[in-house]
């Protein structure tokens, strides 16, 4: 069977974001997690105000709704790259990975709250199987056990369900390229603002240039935030929702195979069971989902 390009593309896309948990990891202890927002969402920036300039579209950096929507989201955007660049670094990689995995379980919670959504049996049943999996995963010996870095990354997966409600909601309504730009540049604004009002005296650009700090940056800048968000709202276009949601639910898997090669990373015997429970209780909900295509519930 003839695999299609936007399948391809997707599975790329999923094996990229799993890669960058580790390196996101490993640069997390090099550089200010605004400072890494900073820079990622400045690199989106740059590449994609090229191809306006490039191709004479930068009309459309004047679309009103796209600096509007695009500023809400690109803020939104900013909190979740440092929430999680914080609590990776007081958590491992793998819980990281897995912890912000349930972010497409967590869009219909969102839903319900703010516009009374109604899930079936079959969803309540996979909400119910992630939230087992989180607490294997993430408590050992009692809530008093659980990880702060755990707890950031389960809270900016609640931030990344917003913004994927938000963005699928916008995408409709407006410019896609406004609204991407705007959502890179305020995202750049937002964090580097953060940066100054927060960094410590001693730190400095000059961290850029020791070790490969500067390649990882370049790598999540081009590939992580630039290149993965374009193909997912693309590959919208041609790939069923529940299908997208099935390539994305291995983000996780490829994430844990990096962190083995390069950090090291194994799971313990009760974290294994919890990943394995999360991952299950996610290929539940995604099998359970309805034929007709959301846009706001697909990363």
């Amino acid at each position: 069977m003839k695999i299609s390009k936007p399948i391809l593309l997707v599975i790329l896309c999923c094996i990229i974001w799993g890669t960058t948990f580790t390196v996101v990891k490993k640069t997390s202890t090099q550089l200010n997690p605004f400072l890494l927002s900073t820079l990622r969402n400045l690199i989106a920036s740059i590449i994609l105000l090229s191809y306006l300039i490039g191709t004479k579209k930068t009309k459309l950096l004047k679309n009103r709704n796209g600096i509007i929507n695009g500023s809400i989201i690109g803020l939104i955007l900013a909190i979740i790259y440092i929430g999680q660049t914080i609590g990776i670094k007081y958590t491992t990689a793998n819980n990281s990975a897995f912890i912000t995995s349930i972010t497409v379980v967590i869009v219909p919670i969102i839903l319900i709250i703010f516009r009374k959504a109604i899930l079936n049996s079959k969803q309540i049943i996979s909400i119910i199987i992630v939230t087992i999996g989180l607490y294997t995963l993430t408590i050992k010996d009692g809530f008093g056990s659980l990880n702060i870095g755990d707890i950031i990354t389960f809270g900016a997966s609640f931030i990344c369900a917003t913004h994927l409600i938000l963005s699928g909601y916008y995408v409709n309504k407006t410019e896609f390229l406004s609204l991407i730009f705007y959502q890179f540049f305020t995202a750049f604004i937002f964090s580097f603002l953060g940066y100054f009002i927060f960094k410590s005296t001693n730190e400095s650009f000059i961290q850029l240039y020791s070790g490969d700090v500067l390649f990882k940056v370049l790598y999540l800048g081009v590939l992580g935030t630039f290149f993965c968000f374009f193909v997912t709202v693309w590959s919208q276009k041609y790939i069923g929702s529940i299908f997208l949601a099935l390539i994305f639910s291995m983000e996780p898997i490829f994430a844990s195979i990096t962190n083995f090669v390069i950090l090291n990373e194994r799971f313990d015997s009760r974290g294994l069971l919890g990943a394995v429970v999360i991952f299950a209780g996610i290929i539940f909900y995604a099998l359970s989902k309805s034929k007709n295509k959301d846009k706001t519930s697909i990363i």
